[in-house]
């Protein structure tokens, strides 16, 4: 077995960069499979990255056909890491891995939250439960803090209450900006849902953290070489990444994804996936990890990633952060 792992490695890398390759690549395989459903770049994908690692497992695999098993996907994402960039094989791992050992609980979301409006104060100026409070970008006072923790709790009541492991990832074509969102809403839950999160025994969640807004530079915009984009697009670059990204937002949201994917991406490799349990979820300004209680690999993980980016405070956390 030890060269058809490789080979099937190999196989899916050339069928996720084919997959990869455009808007129309990533539209003309969801309509082929779900034919009258308007396409989406977020849900069903966990199936259909499923049926494409499942099919190279069946044309480059065992002679004797069978179907693919945990332990054979977990060998080949190990081996597909480092033949794909870190955002396409981030998009590929989100939909493949298995998320049976977490899971998010709110036994009475309403009752936690008329809690949390009893006990904030009532002479605040700040006001958490108005329906369109916005989170403080720079909590530097105790009350901000704590408004942005209530805030984010309630934004994650109102999410984990849908939570099943049954997730699908948004998928981004090459050159587009790979957005942080799943079908379960998961990928935007902040800190105050950190409580609510319940893991396998012999298991637990590990946090690598950062500013919202603090990430490094990961693309650089490139100058006149000819690569303009469609008016109001500017033409990024990364030296990490083989191809040009395009972005009408000015790169900030380019650069925080890209970040959180790379990140992501480092916690993998540090893991040995094949005998280690592990679940990675990257989000904007934070990596969760699901991983042995010892927390040995995200540890490195998390200390190679402060050597490399010194210029950002990270912060790493154990079940909860704050």
């Amino acid at each position: 077995m030890d060269e058809i792992y490789p080979r099937v490695a190999e196989r899916l890398r050339q069928e996720v960069d084919t997959l990869f390759a455009s808007e129309e690549s990533l539209k003309a395989r969801f309509e082929s499979l779900f034919p009258g459903l308007p396409f989406d770049r977020t849900e069903h994908w966990g199936g259909i990255i499923w049926k494409a690692f499942r099919d190279c497992w069946l044309e480059a695999g065992p002679e004797v056909k069978g179907e693919p098993t945990g332990y054979d996907r977990n060998v080949v994402l190990k081996g597909l890491a480092p033949l794909l960039d870190y955002s396409l094989f981030t998009q590929v791992m989100l939909n493949l891995q298995s998320y049976a050992g977490m899971a998010y609980q709110a036994r009475d979301a309403e009752a936690d939250i008329r809690k949390l409006q009893e006990e904030w104060p009532k002479d605040s100026k700040l006001r958490p439960f108005e329906p369109k409070a916005r989170m403080a970008k720079e909590a530097s006072t105790e009350e901000e803090k704590r408004y942005n923790l209530v805030l984010s709790t309630l934004r994650s009541l109102r999410t984990i209450s849908g939570f099943t492991p049954q997730i699908s990832f948004r998928v981004s074509p090459k050159g587009s900006t790979p957005a942080l969102a799943d079908s379960n809403n998961i990928s935007s839950l902040g800190i105050g849902a950190d409580r609510y999160l319940k893991v396998l025994p012999g298991l637990k969640a590990f946090y690598i953290s950062w500013t919202l807004g603090g990430s490094p530079a990961m693309v650089e915009p490139i100058g006149a070489t000819g690569l303009t984009g469609q008016p109001g697009e500017t033409v990024f670059h990364s030296k990490d990444i083989p191809y040009f990204f395009h972005s009408k937002s000015g790169g900030e949201v380019l650069q925080q994804v890209l970040f959180a994917r790379r990140a992501a991406y480092e916690v993998f490799l540090a893991h040995d996936v094949v005998t280690e349990a592990c679940i990675i979820l990257p989000r904007m300004s934070s990596v969760l990890t699901v991983s042995e209680a010892n927390g040995a690999s995200v540890r490195k993980a998390f200390e190679d990633l402060r050597a490399r980016y010194a210029a950002c405070p990270l912060e790493f956390s154990e079940e909860a952060r704050g």
